[in-house]
């Protein structure tokens, strides 16, 4: 007994140790370089974006509508009311700005009108074009918002029993509803994710906007994110940026019951496949640390991104002195490890957002896991959901 006591005492104190490895994973960037490359991307489809523009664009005409009068001769005027929405929203590159996307609107309706007794009502269609000019606005959200409306169109000629041409004051009810009414769309805004950021900007991407961000941890590796396609959102972050947020997550965590406490070393994620490097530490006494390598599985289920493995998939690779006789501790601890990453990992990644546009609700939902090389990639879509619905 009395030599099992002694070969406690001798094993060295693990505490400097883990202050050392705590300030280093709690230590935070603040430069702002005027060149930088980014460890997380954003790129949203054009064709994606378009239901978005859809959506929005139909809300502000809604919320527009209002009683037009339109000249007759010797002074008589009729009232118009017209109920329309956005049919199809096309983007493409825009001109005159590096984060512009120029759009084209089909509008499609009815307009009811009315003198005195008299009334009827006529189809009307309705082209529209100008620019959508993609900003970030306060340091971390990123909107889309008019800046230029250029032409408005109204085709065909039939208005029914109405003895005018009311198709100037159409267009200028058009021209105000999505140069003036139209409400900044948001689309991501990063602060309310609780991502510590440094700089934001916006770029054009092939068929996609990318929106580029630079996180406080120190030294992370750029992320590369190919173009999502038109249809598509593709969510990226380096792995080295990635591993730092969790870390300093796992180091303000803090020790937690039987003064274990943990550190993510390393993520490694190809495809749906996961590698952690993971150390356990007990800081009771002069305490001890483990190191594992966890291999397991990453899904996305919900908009959640879920880690599992087994037993089986876990295996240590190293030991301080006087770690081997308590092994019990870290086994009680993988499944629920496991759970806090997979949260903080949602949280870093915009993996599920929903942003309110005058009733209308646009969700990015990430779908699959398709990380590749040194980037953790999330792909998935933008639902647009009308309040009512």
């Amino acid at each position: 007994m009395l030599a099992l006591w002694s070969t406690f005492a001798c094993t060295p104190d693990v505490r400097p140790l883990y202050e050392e490895e705590r300030a280093r994973a709690l230590a935070v960037a603040t430069d702002a370089p005027t060149k930088w490359e980014p460890d997380l991307v954003i790129g949203i489809g054009e064709a994606a974006l378009g239901h978005a523009v859809d959506a929005a664009g139909t809300a502000a005409l809604e919320r527009n509508a209002s009683k037009l009068q339109v000249e007759l001769p010797l002074g008589a005027a009729a009232e118009l009311k017209p109920v329309l929405r956005v049919t199809k929203a096309e983007l493409g590159p825009g001109q005159g700005c590096e984060s512009c996307l120029h759009f084209d609107l089909d509008i499609k309706g009815d307009v009811k009108w009315s003198l005195g007794t008299l009334g009827g009502t006529f189809p009307l269609a309705v082209a529209a074009g100008g620019q959508l000019e993609i900003v970030v606005v306060g340091g971390t959200q990123v909107v889309a918002r008019p800046f230029k409306v250029g032409k408005v169109e109204v085709s065909g000629g039939d208005f029914g029993a109405l003895r005018v041409n009311p198709s100037s004051v159409l267009q200028d009810y058009v021209r105000a509803a999505v140069g003036e009414a139209l409400p900044p769309i948001p689309l991501v805004d990063l602060g309310q994710a609780g991502l510590p950021l440094r700089l934001v900007r916006v770029r054009n991407g092939k068929d996609a906007v990318r929106i580029e961000a630079l996180t406080d941890v120190p030294g992370a590796a750029p992320a590369v994110v190919p173009d999502p396609g038109r249809e598509g959102i593709l969510v990226g972050i380096s792995q080295t940026a990635a591993t730092g947020l969790l870390r300093r997550a796992a180091f303000l965590r803090g020790p937690q019951e039987y003064q274990v406490a943990v550190d993510p070393k390393a993520l490694r994620v190809d495809g749906d496949h996961f590698a952690l490097d993971l150390r356990v530490w007990r800081l009771e006494g002069n305490g001890w640390w483990r190191d594992y390598d966890v291999q397991g599985t990453l899904a996305v289920e919900e908009g959640k991104l879920r880690l599992k493995t087994d037993e089986r998939l876990v295996k240590q690779v190293d030991a301080s002195p006087g770690a081997g006789l308590a092994d019990p501790i870290a086994a009680l601890l993988e499944t629920k490890l496991l759970e806090v990453i997979a949260e903080q990992l949602t949280r870093t990644l915009p993996a599920a957002r929903r942003e309110e546009i005058a009733g209308v609700g646009l969700r990015a939902v990430a779908n699959r896991s398709l990380g590749a090389g040194d980037t953790l990639l999330f792909g998935g879509e933008l639902k647009v959901v009308r309040a009512k619905d």
